[in-house]
């Protein structure tokens, strides 16, 4: 008898492949993390062995007599496949190196200082970095964004006159902001990009409004409480505003 060829195994047995393929080029350039949070790391990877299993099982079984060619799997396996390769496309993100350059912004001597423990009651004891009592400067590490603000917004008290060095997209909407403030932002992942919120220390500089929404700068100012007309409002005055490079993890986390 002649053998002829399951069509159906062997396209299941292809788009799994390339749906597996796809899941790891997006773990191995960290291009998940422009979906996901790291926590799901280790399902991402289940996710790629099941379905070079999935792969195999059909494509071992490609000459399988049968006599109704079934493609509702395959289905369910090109949607996943068409949206995240469209979604990618459309943020240009095919492109990412293989191994992702390091961010200056983890390195050098000024997060190199005395560590700091967190006082936070949901976040007591975290060790926090970048932290100089003497000379009375916070570094922000781009990761620990989030445990900073924390940290600061909830006893200001502490860290009232000392220098911050953060960084952040630039959004100065004036439903929040007057004309003379802006905020240095980065989107928070609690899960996914479903649930993104934006944070950022809310800053105070005259030329605001010559910055242009959305880019990146590098922000170094003194955090003061400032005399409003019916109250006081904590924010960072600034010193000195720079461009800078969008980091390497487009996204800060809670955890």
């Amino acid at each position: 008898m002649k053998r002829t060829v399951n069509a159906s195994r062997v396209a299941e047995g292809i788009v799994a492949l390339l749906l597996a393929l796809c899941l790891l080029w997006l773990l191995v350039t960290r291009v998940y993390l422009n979906y996901v949070t790291p926590r799901t790391l280790p399902y991402l990877y289940f996710a790629v062995v099941a379905l070079l299993s999935i792969s195999a099982f059909n494509l071992i079984r490609m000459f399988e007599v049968a006599h109704i060619h079934r493609y509702t799997q395959v289905l369910a396996l090109l949607i996943p496949l068409a949206l995240l390769t469209a979604s990618i496309t459309e943020k240009g993100l095919w492109s990412a190196p293989l191994i992702p350059a390091a961010d200056a912004a983890y390195e050098g001597s000024a997060l190199a200082n005395e560590p700091y423990t967190m006082q936070t009651p949901a976040y007591a004891g975290r060790i926090l970095h970048g932290y100089d009592a003497d000379g009375q400067t916070i570094t922000v590490a781009q990761e620990e964004t989030y445990f900073w603000l924390t940290e600061i917004y909830n006893n200001p008290a502490p860290f009232l006159n000392y220098t911050i060095h953060t960084m952040g997209q630039v959004m100065k909407d004036p439903k929040y902001f007057s004309a003379d403030c802006f905020s240095p932002t980065r989107k928070l992942m609690t899960c996914c990009v479903a649930d993104l919120y934006t944070i950022g220390f809310k800053c105070q500089y005259a030329d605001a409004q010559s910055l242009a929404e959305d880019a990146w700068v590098s922000v170094t100012g003194r955090l003061q409480m400032v005399d409003l007309e019916e109250y006081q409002e904590l924010r960072l005055v600034v010193d000195q505003i720079e461009p800078c490079a969008a980091p390497t993890d487009p996204y800060v986390y809670s955890f």
